[in-house]
């Protein structure tokens, strides 16, 4: 620490240049204010011991005109044991203490030097902090207000003025209940109260959307976050307040966008199954018609037409029959809409069991294997969840590799609120860059002649697992198998119901 001595007695200055230069510092001296203010121009001090009983002092004046060369720096003033009044002059207008110079020595001068320079250190820190800390309330987007114990407001920062009309001047001294219509105080109150009774933590916070009323008697409303600051024995409250009004206001237009465009979309939705179900009726009538007649002709003409009539003929019922299938899986598509009304349970072990029950001939001709883990309880209909499995294990049998037995793996694991099912298998694999589009409607990647079918079924297990929430994807390598996963929603409490089955 770099110290200036200021001292008349030149055996005096040289005690103490010597003991405090012993002690650690890095001590400058001076016998007269010509010297001082000439060393005060070329070096910074930590702090100072200036003698006001120089010969060329003036008292008061001199620790002035030292303090205005050296603001922030700490300044101890010495003194004969006569001139104390001044003295203590000296500290009331800013000196950081006082020693006599009959009785100084230099462990005293050293300790009051020390003390003053680390309260000069804390005091600046402390400054700079609440300058910041007011920087900040003054220019916070948000109203900041202070109020004491007895509620009565302390502080008040530029945008209260802003939010509720009053100047600063005006609310100081005013009860926090002046921002509340006067009909709702008692019920903020109590509100207020209650949440802060009876607890000795030293910091609480409480967050509240109320009503507010300005200077003008507008009403508003606002988010109103309140701390409750222990001090000592006593507590401070400070409160942020922000104006909703326009955050409320958009709140509304967007839940009445959303409500119109919910309400036109479930019409539209309405008007297509029952355009769905029409064109189905209306075009499986005509289709049932030419299949019949096609039926009859078949009949009537076994063994009298030529080879190629035959097989036109062929052709036409292969065709009426495809059609139908198609016909009844968009129809199938176009059903599937989750109730939100009705609460699912299904159990997929049962799901699982029926589906392999349906798939047993092909399964029993392609001597398939399957792995498949203890399965939960999931909030989807029964229905919907025999289509989902039936179709994937159906694709996994269908597109098989010749050379080896289909081999089907089927896991979950629990994801947040949701169950993630793997469905693997050992086919003939796809293309990466045909992942997204195989849950495409009528999506094929494959002839109708080498594999069968309507091109609908991934569609439709895409559609019963996006209605409940879920999400479905395929990972693939040509050759080298599939493993689609997919996300159903949990039952209540779905840890509690698979250990419970455990046990």
């Amino acid at each position: 620490m770099h110290v200036l001595l200021v001292e008349g007695s030149r055996k005096l200055l040289r005690e103490l240049s010597t003991g405090l230069t012993e002690r650690g510092l890095d001590v400058s001296t001076a016998t007269n204010l010509e010297q001082t203010f000439k060393i005060l121009s070329q070096s910074k001090f930590d702090a100072i011991l200036l003698d006001l009983t120089l010969s060329d002092s003036h008292g008061l004046e001199t620790f002035h005109r030292v303090r205005e060369l050296t603001p922030g720096v700490p300044i101890i003033v010495a003194t004969q044991a006569t001139e104390e009044e001044m003295a203590m002059r000296a500290i009331e207008e800013g000196a950081n203490g006082h020693v006599l110079k009959e009785a100084v020595s230099c462990e005293a001068i050293h300790r009051r030097l020390n003390f003053a320079i680390e309260e000069s250190r804390v005091g600046s820190a402390l400054q700079k902090s609440e300058k910041r800390l007011r920087i900040i309330l003054e220019n916070s987007y948000d109203a900041f207000i202070s109020v004491d114990r007895a509620w009565q407001i302390t502080d008040w920062n530029p945008q209260a003025e802003t939010t509720f009309g009053w100047t600063k001047q005006e609310a100081l001294g005013r009860p926090l209940s002046t921002i509340v219509p006067r009909h709702l105080r008692k019920q903020y109150a109590r509100m207020v109260e209650k949440r802060f009774e009876k607890t000795d933590n030293s910091v609480l916070r409480a967050n509240y959307e109320l009503q507010a009323i300005d200077k003008h008697g507008k009403q508003f409303p606002i988010e109103f976050v309140v701390f409750k600051i222990k001090e000592d024995l006593d507590y401070l409250f400070c409160a942020f307040v922000r104006d909703i009004s326009e955050h409320k206001r958009l709140n509304e237009e967007l839940e009445r966008i959303v409500g119109e465009r919910t309400e036109r979309l479930t019409q539209s939705n309405e008007d297509l199954k029952q355009f769905a179900k029409i064109a189905s009726h209306d075009l499986q009538e005509p289709l049932r018609a030419v299949q019949g007649f096609a039926n009859l002709l078949k009949e009537n003409t076994q063994g009298k037409l030529d080879p190629d009539s035959e097989e036109f003929i062929g052709f036409i019922l292969d065709g009426t029959q495809r059609m139908q299938n198609l016909i009844q899986a968009v129809l199938t598509h176009s059903s599937i809409v989750k109730n939100e009304a009705t609460f699912y349970v299904t159990k997929c072990t049962d799901v699982i069991e029926d589906v392999l029950t349906n798939l047993s001939a092909l399964i029993k001709e392609t001597e398939a294997g399957f792995d498949i883990d203890q399965l939960p309880e999931v909030a989807v209909e029964r229905s919907h969840l025999v289509q989902l499995f039936q179709n994937l294990i159906s694709n996994a049998l269908k597109y098989r590799n010749k050379n080896n037995p289909p081999h089907i793996e089927i896991k979950v694991d629990l994801s947040g609120d949701y169950w993630l099912f793997s469905v693997r298998d050992n086919g003939i694999g796809m293309d990466p860059r045909y992942t997204e589009k195989i849950f495409d409607m009528f999506a094929r990647l494959h002839g109708k002649t080498e594999y069968s079918g309507t091109g609908m079924g991934l569609a439709i297990c895409k559609r019963i697992v996006t209605s409940h929430g879920g999400s479905i994807s395929v990972e693939s390598q040509p050759g080298e198998g599939s493993i689609f996963l997919f996300t159903l929603p949990a039952v209540h409490k779905p840890k509690e119901r698979v250990n419970e089955r455990e046990d």
